[in-house]
Protein backbone atom coordinates (compact mmCIF):
# COMPACT_ATOMS: atom_id res chain seq x y z
CA UNK A 1 0.00 0.00 0.00
CA UNK A 2 1.05 3.67 -0.54
CA UNK A 3 0.64 6.57 1.96
CA UNK A 4 -0.19 9.49 0.03
CA UNK A 5 -0.10 12.53 2.25
CA UNK A 6 -1.70 15.90 0.88
CA UNK A 7 -1.90 18.77 3.29
CA UNK A 8 -1.38 22.33 3.21
CA UNK A 9 -0.85 23.91 6.75
CA UNK A 10 -1.27 27.27 8.46
CA UNK A 11 -2.78 28.87 11.72
CA UNK A 12 -5.66 28.95 10.30
CA UNK A 13 -8.93 26.44 10.69
CA UNK A 14 -9.44 24.42 7.85
CA UNK A 15 -13.08 24.82 8.25
CA UNK A 16 -14.27 27.86 10.49
CA UNK A 17 -18.00 26.40 10.81
CA UNK A 18 -16.68 23.26 12.48
CA UNK A 19 -17.08 23.71 16.47
CA UNK A 20 -13.49 21.75 17.36
CA UNK A 21 -14.36 21.84 20.91
CA UNK A 22 -10.98 20.83 22.62
CA UNK A 23 -12.20 21.19 26.17
CA UNK A 24 -8.94 21.16 29.14
CA UNK A 25 -6.59 20.03 26.53
CA UNK A 26 -3.15 21.87 25.74
CA UNK A 27 -3.59 23.71 21.74
CA UNK A 28 -0.66 22.65 19.50
CA UNK A 29 0.94 24.44 16.67
CA UNK A 30 -0.16 22.18 13.24
CA UNK A 31 3.62 21.51 12.40
CA UNK A 32 3.68 19.35 16.27
CA UNK A 33 0.34 17.78 14.86
CA UNK A 34 1.75 16.84 11.11
CA UNK A 35 4.60 15.34 13.47
CA UNK A 36 2.41 13.61 15.33
CA UNK A 37 0.80 12.14 12.73
CA UNK A 38 3.41 11.47 10.53
CA UNK A 39 4.87 9.15 13.59
CA UNK A 40 1.74 7.01 13.73
CA UNK A 41 1.80 6.40 10.06
CA UNK A 42 5.21 5.58 9.88
CA UNK A 43 4.50 3.06 12.41
CA UNK A 44 0.92 1.98 11.46
CA UNK A 45 2.19 -0.44 8.02
CA UNK A 46 5.16 -1.45 5.80
CA UNK A 47 4.56 1.07 3.34
CA UNK A 48 5.55 -0.20 -0.62
CA UNK A 49 6.10 4.00 -0.93
CA UNK A 50 5.39 7.06 0.77
CA UNK A 51 3.86 10.54 -1.07
CA UNK A 52 4.10 13.17 1.59
CA UNK A 53 2.86 16.75 -0.49
CA UNK A 54 3.50 19.09 2.77
CA UNK A 55 2.62 22.94 1.91
CA UNK A 56 3.27 25.91 4.64
CA UNK A 57 1.98 29.07 5.13
CA UNK A 58 3.86 31.93 5.59
CA UNK A 59 3.76 31.45 9.26
CA UNK A 60 5.20 28.14 9.05
CA UNK A 61 7.14 28.06 5.79
CA UNK A 62 11.04 28.50 8.71
CA UNK A 63 10.08 24.94 10.02
CA UNK A 64 10.00 23.53 6.32
CA UNK A 65 13.10 22.17 6.21
CA UNK A 66 13.19 20.47 10.01
CA UNK A 67 9.75 18.77 8.79
CA UNK A 68 10.81 17.33 5.68
CA UNK A 69 14.17 16.13 8.10
CA UNK A 70 11.56 14.89 10.36
CA UNK A 71 9.41 13.07 8.13
CA UNK A 72 12.93 11.55 6.25
CA UNK A 73 13.74 10.24 9.51
CA UNK A 74 11.07 8.71 10.93
CA UNK A 75 10.36 6.96 7.70
CA UNK A 76 13.62 5.99 7.36
CA UNK A 77 14.12 2.40 5.16
CA UNK A 78 10.92 3.88 3.12
CA UNK A 79 10.37 4.59 -0.71
CA UNK A 80 9.86 8.58 0.20
CA UNK A 81 8.37 11.36 -2.07
CA UNK A 82 8.46 14.35 -0.18
CA UNK A 83 7.25 17.54 -1.80
CA UNK A 84 6.90 21.38 -0.70
CA UNK A 85 3.59 21.91 -2.61
CA UNK A 86 0.38 19.81 -1.84
CA UNK A 87 -1.74 18.90 -5.38
CA UNK A 88 -4.00 21.59 -5.85
CA UNK A 89 -4.64 21.17 -9.90
CA UNK A 90 -5.53 17.97 -12.34
CA UNK A 91 -2.09 17.61 -13.75
CA UNK A 92 -0.75 17.68 -9.90
CA UNK A 93 -2.73 14.70 -9.57
CA UNK A 94 -2.53 13.20 -12.67
CA UNK A 95 1.56 13.15 -11.53
CA UNK A 96 0.65 11.66 -8.40
CA UNK A 97 -0.73 8.72 -10.29
CA UNK A 98 2.38 8.22 -12.00
CA UNK A 99 3.72 8.19 -8.69
CA UNK A 100 1.84 5.24 -6.80
CA UNK A 101 3.47 2.00 -7.41
CA UNK A 102 0.86 -0.12 -5.37
CA UNK A 103 -2.98 -1.20 -6.44
CA UNK A 104 -4.16 0.13 -2.80
CA UNK A 105 -4.02 3.57 -1.34
CA UNK A 106 -4.23 5.23 1.78
CA UNK A 107 -4.90 8.81 1.11
CA UNK A 108 -5.02 11.77 3.78
CA UNK A 109 -5.74 15.19 2.94
CA UNK A 110 -5.97 16.70 6.70
CA UNK A 111 -2.98 16.39 8.79
CA UNK A 112 -4.18 15.85 11.81
CA UNK A 113 -5.74 12.29 12.09
CA UNK A 114 -3.65 10.16 13.84
CA UNK A 115 -3.33 6.04 14.40
CA UNK A 116 -4.26 4.95 17.77
CA UNK A 117 -4.00 1.20 17.36
CA UNK A 118 -2.18 -0.68 19.66
CA UNK A 119 -0.48 -3.18 16.23
CA UNK A 120 -0.86 -2.67 12.47
CA UNK A 121 -2.95 -6.52 12.33
CA UNK A 122 -6.23 -4.93 11.66
CA UNK A 123 -5.00 -2.47 9.43
CA UNK A 124 -2.85 -5.24 7.35
CA UNK A 125 -6.25 -7.23 7.50
CA UNK A 126 -7.97 -4.65 6.21
CA UNK A 127 -5.36 -3.77 3.47
CA UNK A 128 -5.49 -7.83 2.62
CA UNK A 129 -9.54 -7.30 2.04
CA UNK A 130 -9.21 -4.67 -0.30
CA UNK A 131 -6.31 -6.36 -2.55
CA UNK A 132 -8.56 -9.15 -2.54
CA UNK A 133 -11.85 -7.83 -3.60
CA UNK A 134 -13.86 -8.78 -6.50
CA UNK A 135 -15.37 -5.18 -6.01
CA UNK A 136 -14.48 -2.46 -8.54
CA UNK A 137 -14.58 0.14 -6.06
CA UNK A 138 -14.01 -1.18 -2.59
CA UNK A 139 -13.20 2.02 0.06
CA UNK A 140 -12.20 1.93 3.72
CA UNK A 141 -13.44 5.03 5.60
CA UNK A 142 -10.48 4.70 8.46
CA UNK A 143 -11.18 7.85 10.73
CA UNK A 144 -14.68 9.24 12.28
CA UNK A 145 -15.21 6.21 13.63
CA UNK A 146 -17.76 6.59 16.32
CA UNK A 147 -19.54 8.32 13.35
CA UNK A 148 -19.04 5.79 10.58
CA UNK A 149 -20.03 2.77 12.73
CA UNK A 150 -23.22 4.40 13.62
CA UNK A 151 -24.41 5.34 10.55
CA UNK A 152 -23.49 2.34 8.43
CA UNK A 153 -26.89 1.14 8.26
CA UNK A 154 -29.13 4.25 9.12
CA UNK A 155 -26.96 6.92 6.63
CA UNK A 156 -26.38 10.22 8.46
CA UNK A 157 -29.03 12.06 9.72
CA UNK A 158 -29.26 15.97 9.91
CA UNK A 159 -28.30 17.45 13.17
CA UNK A 160 -31.20 19.02 13.12
CA UNK A 161 -33.21 15.97 12.48
CA UNK A 162 -34.23 13.11 14.38
CA UNK A 163 -34.37 10.24 11.89
CA UNK A 164 -33.14 9.21 8.98
CA UNK A 165 -34.53 9.99 5.74
CA UNK A 166 -33.36 6.90 3.63
CA UNK A 167 -32.06 3.67 5.21
CA UNK A 168 -28.63 2.57 3.28
CA UNK A 169 -30.66 -0.90 1.40
CA UNK A 170 -27.16 -2.25 0.22
CA UNK A 171 -25.92 -2.56 4.01
CA UNK A 172 -24.33 -5.70 5.04
CA UNK A 173 -22.28 -7.16 7.88
CA UNK A 174 -19.25 -8.47 6.69
CA UNK A 175 -16.45 -10.27 8.97
CA UNK A 176 -13.80 -7.60 8.03
CA UNK A 177 -16.55 -4.59 9.00
CA UNK A 178 -19.84 -3.51 7.64
CA UNK A 179 -20.99 -2.51 3.92
CA UNK A 180 -22.80 -0.45 1.87
CA UNK A 181 -22.75 0.87 -1.84
CA UNK A 182 -22.62 4.49 -1.69
CA UNK A 183 -19.75 7.44 -2.99
CA UNK A 184 -17.50 8.50 -0.68
CA UNK A 185 -14.92 11.37 -1.30
CA UNK A 186 -13.64 11.81 1.99
CA UNK A 187 -9.75 13.00 2.35
CA UNK A 188 -9.39 10.31 4.61
CA UNK A 189 -10.17 6.70 3.15
CA UNK A 190 -8.18 3.64 1.40
CA UNK A 191 -8.71 3.20 -2.08
CA UNK A 192 -7.57 1.43 -5.48
CA UNK A 193 -5.75 2.64 -7.80
CA UNK A 194 -7.88 2.38 -10.54
CA UNK A 195 -10.76 4.88 -8.21
CA UNK A 196 -8.03 6.95 -8.16
CA UNK A 197 -7.66 7.07 -11.96
CA UNK A 198 -11.75 7.32 -12.52
CA UNK A 199 -11.64 10.42 -10.05
CA UNK A 200 -8.50 12.41 -11.23
CA UNK A 201 -7.89 11.08 -14.85
CA UNK A 202 -11.09 10.68 -16.57
CA UNK A 203 -12.38 13.72 -18.26
CA UNK A 204 -10.94 16.91 -18.37
CA UNK A 205 -11.34 19.56 -15.71
CA UNK A 206 -12.24 23.12 -16.85
CA UNK A 207 -9.55 25.65 -16.76
CA UNK A 208 -8.83 27.34 -13.65
CA UNK A 209 -10.33 24.39 -11.24
CA UNK A 210 -8.47 24.01 -8.20
CA UNK A 211 -9.49 21.12 -5.82
CA UNK A 212 -6.91 20.45 -2.71
CA UNK A 213 -8.87 18.03 -0.76
CA UNK A 214 -11.24 16.11 -2.83
CA UNK A 215 -14.33 16.72 -0.03
CA UNK A 216 -13.64 20.52 -0.77
CA UNK A 217 -13.51 22.82 2.56
CA UNK A 218 -14.40 26.39 0.79
CA UNK A 219 -13.60 25.62 -2.60
CA UNK A 220 -14.81 22.77 -5.32
CA UNK A 221 -15.51 19.40 -4.12
CA UNK A 222 -14.96 16.60 -6.49
CA UNK A 223 -18.35 16.00 -7.08
CA UNK A 224 -18.53 19.48 -8.21
CA UNK A 225 -15.93 19.34 -10.81
CA UNK A 226 -17.89 16.03 -11.96
CA UNK A 227 -20.83 17.22 -12.38
CA UNK A 228 -19.56 20.66 -14.10
CA UNK A 229 -17.90 17.95 -16.81
CA UNK A 230 -21.16 16.01 -17.04
CA UNK A 231 -19.38 13.35 -15.66
CA UNK A 232 -20.89 10.95 -12.92
CA UNK A 233 -18.84 9.94 -9.71
CA UNK A 234 -18.74 6.00 -9.65
CA UNK A 235 -20.67 4.56 -6.89
CA UNK A 236 -18.11 2.45 -4.19
CA UNK A 237 -18.70 -0.24 -1.33
CA UNK A 238 -17.54 1.71 1.67
CA UNK A 239 -16.43 -0.60 4.48
CA UNK A 240 -16.23 0.80 7.85
CA UNK A 241 -13.97 -1.80 9.87
CA UNK A 242 -15.15 -3.04 13.70
CA UNK A 243 -12.17 -1.30 15.29
CA UNK A 244 -11.17 2.78 15.09
CA UNK A 245 -7.73 2.79 13.62
CA UNK A 246 -7.33 6.38 12.99
CA UNK A 247 -9.09 9.51 15.22
CA UNK A 248 -9.16 12.95 14.38
CA UNK A 249 -7.02 15.42 16.97
CA UNK A 250 -10.02 17.86 17.61
CA UNK A 251 -12.40 15.02 17.94
CA UNK A 252 -16.05 15.00 17.08
CA UNK A 253 -17.82 17.74 19.24
CA UNK A 254 -19.09 18.66 15.53
CA UNK A 255 -21.23 15.78 15.24
CA UNK A 256 -22.19 16.29 19.26
CA UNK A 257 -20.05 13.46 20.55
CA UNK A 258 -18.98 14.81 23.53
CA UNK A 259 -14.88 15.23 25.27
CA UNK A 260 -16.29 12.28 27.75
CA UNK A 261 -17.23 9.65 25.13
CA UNK A 262 -14.45 10.07 22.52
CA UNK A 263 -12.23 12.81 23.62
CA UNK A 264 -10.07 15.04 21.40
CA UNK A 265 -6.30 14.00 21.66
CA UNK A 266 -3.37 15.35 23.29
CA UNK A 267 0.15 15.13 22.31
CA UNK A 268 1.72 12.87 25.38
CA UNK A 269 4.16 14.68 27.30
CA UNK A 270 7.50 13.60 26.69
CA UNK A 271 6.74 12.23 22.97
CA UNK A 272 9.51 13.88 21.19
CA UNK A 273 12.16 13.78 23.69
CA UNK A 274 11.58 9.53 24.06
CA UNK A 275 10.69 9.69 27.43
CA UNK A 276 6.82 8.87 28.13
CA UNK A 277 6.10 7.67 31.24
CA UNK A 278 2.62 6.02 31.85
CA UNK A 279 0.72 5.81 35.00
CA UNK A 280 -1.73 2.55 34.95
CA UNK A 281 -5.07 1.90 37.31
CA UNK A 282 -5.05 4.88 39.79
CA UNK A 283 -7.57 7.28 40.27
CA UNK A 284 -6.12 10.76 40.74
CA UNK A 285 -4.06 11.77 38.31
CA UNK A 286 0.11 12.47 38.12
CA UNK A 287 0.73 15.61 35.95
CA UNK A 288 3.87 15.06 33.48
CA UNK A 289 2.59 11.51 33.35
CA UNK A 290 0.02 9.85 30.57
CA UNK A 291 -2.96 8.77 33.22
CA UNK A 292 -4.93 5.61 31.75
CA UNK A 293 -7.73 4.21 33.52
CA UNK A 294 -10.52 1.92 32.16
CA UNK A 295 -12.55 2.70 35.10
CA UNK A 296 -12.17 6.34 35.12
CA UNK A 297 -15.34 8.45 35.45
CA UNK A 298 -14.19 11.57 33.44
CA UNK A 299 -11.61 12.19 30.42
CA UNK A 300 -9.79 15.11 31.78
CA UNK A 301 -10.83 16.72 28.11
CA UNK A 302 -13.95 17.25 29.81
CA UNK A 303 -12.98 17.44 33.77
CA UNK A 304 -9.43 18.19 35.20
CA UNK A 305 -9.59 15.77 37.40
CA UNK A 306 -10.34 13.11 34.95
CA UNK A 307 -7.75 10.42 32.97
CA UNK A 308 -5.97 11.29 29.47
CA UNK A 309 -7.33 7.72 28.45
CA UNK A 310 -9.80 4.50 29.19
CA UNK A 311 -7.31 2.12 27.47
CA UNK A 312 -5.79 -1.38 29.36
CA UNK A 313 -2.00 -2.08 28.94
CA UNK A 314 -2.77 -3.55 25.65
CA UNK A 315 -4.52 -0.75 24.41
CA UNK A 316 -1.61 1.57 24.37
CA UNK A 317 -1.22 2.66 20.56
CA UNK A 318 1.65 1.32 18.60
CA UNK A 319 3.08 4.59 18.08
CA UNK A 320 4.05 5.59 21.84
CA UNK A 321 5.55 1.99 22.02
CA UNK A 322 9.50 2.69 21.59
CA UNK A 323 8.81 6.13 23.25
CA UNK A 324 7.73 4.95 26.84
CA UNK A 325 10.07 5.37 29.71
CA UNK A 326 8.90 4.21 32.62
CA UNK A 327 5.19 2.60 33.46
CA UNK A 328 4.07 2.60 37.14
CA UNK A 329 0.77 0.46 37.29
CA UNK A 330 -1.50 0.01 40.65
CA UNK A 331 -1.03 -3.58 42.21
CA UNK A 332 -4.72 -3.54 43.02
CA UNK A 333 -6.05 -3.39 39.39
CA UNK A 334 -7.85 -6.57 38.22
CA UNK A 335 -7.43 -7.35 34.65
CA UNK A 336 -10.94 -8.47 33.91
CA UNK A 337 -12.85 -6.06 35.41
CA UNK A 338 -10.43 -3.40 33.41
CA UNK A 339 -11.29 -5.35 30.10
CA UNK A 340 -14.67 -5.40 30.66
CA UNK A 341 -14.75 -1.18 31.76
CA UNK A 342 -12.35 -0.80 28.29
CA UNK A 343 -15.37 -2.60 26.68
CA UNK A 344 -18.18 -0.47 27.70
CA UNK A 345 -16.16 2.61 26.76
CA UNK A 346 -16.38 1.20 23.32
CA UNK A 347 -19.88 0.50 23.83
CA UNK A 348 -20.34 4.03 24.78
CA UNK A 349 -18.72 5.31 21.54
CA UNK A 350 -20.96 3.39 19.57
CA UNK A 351 -24.25 4.45 21.07
CA UNK A 352 -23.10 7.84 21.69
CA UNK A 353 -26.34 9.39 19.73
CA UNK A 354 -30.12 7.87 20.74
CA UNK A 355 -31.39 8.79 17.17
CA UNK A 356 -28.79 5.93 15.32
CA UNK A 357 -29.03 3.50 18.49
CA UNK A 358 -32.35 1.62 16.81
CA UNK A 359 -30.12 1.10 14.03
CA UNK A 360 -26.86 -0.18 15.13
CA UNK A 361 -27.64 -4.03 14.86
CA UNK A 362 -26.83 -6.93 17.71
CA UNK A 363 -24.18 -8.62 15.21
CA UNK A 364 -22.41 -5.50 14.48
CA UNK A 365 -22.08 -4.77 18.60
CA UNK A 366 -21.00 -8.43 18.96
CA UNK A 367 -18.22 -8.08 15.51
CA UNK A 368 -17.18 -4.97 17.50
CA UNK A 369 -16.81 -6.71 20.31
CA UNK A 370 -14.33 -9.46 19.51
CA UNK A 371 -12.55 -7.57 17.31
CA UNK A 372 -11.25 -5.32 20.78
CA UNK A 373 -11.01 -8.71 22.42
CA UNK A 374 -8.13 -10.02 20.10
CA UNK A 375 -6.08 -8.41 22.17
CA UNK A 376 -6.71 -10.04 25.16
CA UNK A 377 -5.47 -13.78 24.59
CA UNK A 378 -7.27 -15.36 27.36
CA UNK A 379 -10.82 -13.87 27.15
CA UNK A 380 -13.67 -14.20 24.67
CA UNK A 381 -17.24 -13.13 24.55
CA UNK A 382 -19.80 -15.44 26.80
Amino acid sequence: MVLLFNVFLTPSPANSNLNLERGNLASYSKVDITKYSLASLAVAYKWKRVILNIELGKEYIQEADELERYATDIFAGIDIQYSHRRNVTQQDWISTYSQINDEVILYLGNHDHIFLDSSRSTLEEIVQTVENSKLKYPTVAISHWPENIRWSKSGYIELSETFPRQLNTSYRVAPYGIEYTSTCIDSLIILNKALYKEWFLEGEWREGTVLPRTEGIGTYTLLNIKNSIESELPLQTIITPYKELFRHFDGYMHQNISNNICPSLDIPPGFFESNIKIRYGYGDRKEGWVNINPKGENYYAYDRSGVDYMLTLQDIPLVWKDKITTTDVNPDILEEEDIQYRLLKILNMMYSDERYNPYIDAKVQENVLQHYLTAYKNYQLD
